[in-house]
């Protein structure tokens, strides 16, 4: 049995080891609340891409790297448009009116997608008003960006995670971004035996992120025990459970908005892994049981 955990956005320069054993040790105290234990013949595969996607996102604007076309398509215009999207969302959904963000800058007149102004008033009001600090959010939304709009950026991502799927059942996990680069990835897994994909703290029912995806969605071919989703309410990233209205796939994904995630912005990964049932979904599929 495989287990493969796909890490979030902003992890580069870190030791993709150290990570590994901080999901791990995380997940072992999520079982434990189940007097469960990680089943000693799993293989744990951490993909670690932060450094690669790091890279990438600092060359976006170089036309004479692999990433530089985007350049020709105007990306100051494109970059715009998409925090403008993303970032209003997730406003609407920390219950962040217009009025608050305004708020935040005397100098702000104009509401706008071009605007920079109020993208980062909008950044500011989060800041203020939520658990999110305004340069995570910014970082968050900056990866997002490059690896869903830059389709050199997403296939080289895409390629390195398919690379670190082995042969045989196989569980996978994935957190924040890598939520959306599991689900991508999943869909040109071919002939493989996923016994289940969980996606914690994920931003897929968010519009400005199903926007950048393959249409129409569906639930991967490769995909045979189903797809659970674990969010915290609190958690303006994740707050929009996969369903119908949000993620209208068939079969349907399992939602689950009881997470009490216990980090600063609600969004940790320490947060999800350490949830017993969480932590228990993992193991079902992991053994026997899950077949």
């Amino acid at each position: 049995m495989n287990l493969i955990l796909i890490h979030g956005r902003d992890q580069q320069g870190k030791d993709p080891s150290k990570l590994k054993k901080e999901w791990i040790d995380t997940l072992k105290i999520g079982l434990a609340k189940n007097s469960l234990e990680l089943p000693e013949d799993v293989n744990i595969v951490f993909p670690f891409y932060g450094d690669l996607l790091d890279s990438f996102s600092k060359d976006v604007t170089n036309p004479g790297s692999i990433t530089g076309v985007i350049a020709k398509g105007s990306i100051a215009e494109k970059q715009l448009t998409f925090y403008f999207d993303i970032l209003s969302e997730i406003a609407l959904n920390a219950k962040i009116d217009d009025h608050k963000i305004k708020e935040t800058s005397i100098s702000i007149q104009e509401k706008g997608p071009l605007n920079w102004g109020w993208i980062q008033a909008i950044l500011r009001a989060l800041d203020a008003y939520s658990s999110f600090g305004d340069t995570s959010l910014e970082k968050f939304t900056y990866d997002v960006f490059v690896y869903l709009t830059i389709p050199e950026i997403r296939r080289q991502i895409n390629e390195f995670i398919l690379s670190s799927i082995k042969e045989g059942p196989t569980v996978i996990v994935g957190h924040s971004l890598g939520s959306v680069v599991g689900y991508n990835v999943l869909r040109e897994l071919k002939g493989s035996d996923v016994k289940k994909y969980i996606t914690i703290g994920s931003p897929l029912g968010l519009k400005s992120i199903k926007a950048q995806l393959d249409t129409p969605l569906r639930m991967p071919s490769s995909v045979t025990g189903g797809w659970y989703n674990a969010y915290d309410e609190r958690d303006f990233v994740a707050l929009n459970p996969l369903d119908k209205k949000n993620f209208n796939i068939s079969p349907s994904i399992v939602n689950s908005n009881h997470v009490n995630n216990q980090t600063k912005n609600r969004h940790g990964i320490i947060g999800y892994l350490n949830d017993a049932a969480v932590a228990g979904e993992i193991h079902k599929y992991l053994t026997s049981s899950g077949e």
